[in-house]
């Protein structure tokens, strides 16, 4: 039987006196594909943070590829985490199969140094990859002139370089407009489906951009998890209201997702 990719059991994490996570137990498969949801604060980055090894936790077990401790470098070579803060990192000038590239290297910004030598066979894998993905017209356009939407794709690519167990999606919609989101949001159920795909996990704030792959939510609420299964369970309007401080009065399903209809406030 194989091993999850990550289990957690009754972790906790303090800083500073302060409990940002208490007794979060949670468990991710192979294959699987998970949306987890919760406002600012409420401990999701913590989380995952602690899950793929970049934290150690105050208490509780942590178990990653069946083991409690593991060999993290290579725990991390094979995890791709595509978070907001690394688009603006990656020059505007690079050529995006140059940033698909530059994740074989492990680098941010493809650079020639040394013994680091992009070869011939990584540039034709990147390509291969991005016709794999539906995004080989991108190939030879500036990282910097493409949408957000885009860049999103080409860093989510440049992780896959790797062929990772998982990929961490953190708020990777944050600042689209609404046409970029729906494209990129599409683009990745897509990648979702794939039976060649990682697992991943989509790390939000919104419902509605839950799409019908992830099939399982985790619902993070003050450093405690709130709820975990089956999105269609898991989601609910009572929970929202709970969790934003809201009222709903209602979830609309339509293509799969859950869309709350807020009350006024």
């Amino acid at each position: 039987m194989t091993a999850p990719i990550v289990e957690l059991e009754h972790v906790g994490f303090r800083q500073q006196q302060t409990e940002i996570l208490a007794d979060v137990s949670w468990r991710l498969e192979r294959r699987r594909h998970w949306a987890v949801l919760g406002p600012n604060g409420c401990g999701k980055t913590t989380m995952l943070r602690i899950a793929c090894g970049y934290l150690w936790p105050t208490s509780g077990t942590v178990r990653r590829l069946g083991e409690e401790l593991v060999d993290l470098g290579r725990l991390r070579r094979s995890i791709g985490w595509v978070a907001a803060d690394l688009a603006p990192r990656i020059p505007a000038d690079e050529l995006a199969i140059e940033t698909v590239v530059s994740g074989r290297l492990a680098q941010v910004g493809l650079r020639r140094l040394g013994e680091l030598q992009p070869t011939e066979a990584d540039f034709a894998a990147a390509g291969e990859l991005l016709d794999a993905m539906r995004c080989g017209e991108l190939a030879h356009k500036p990282f910097g002139v493409l949408s957000q939407g885009e860049r999103q794709q080409m860093l989510v690519a440049r992780a896959r370089m790797v062929d990772p167990l998982l990929i961490v999606l953190d708020e990777p919609c944050a600042g689209m407009d609404p046409g970029v989101r729906e494209r990129f949001l599409a683009w990745l159920e897509q990648l979702a489906g794939s039976p060649t795909s990682p697992s991943l996990i989509l790390v939000t704030h919104h419902v509605e951009e839950i799409m019908p792959s992830f099939e399982s939510t985790l619902v993070m609420d003050r450093g405690r998890i709130a709820g975990a299964g089956p999105t269609a369970e898991v989601v609910t309007a009572e929970r929202l209201e709970l969790l934003y401080g809201i009222g709903v009065q209602r979830l609309e399903r339509s293509a799969g997702r859950l869309w709350p209809i807020w009350r006024e406030a």
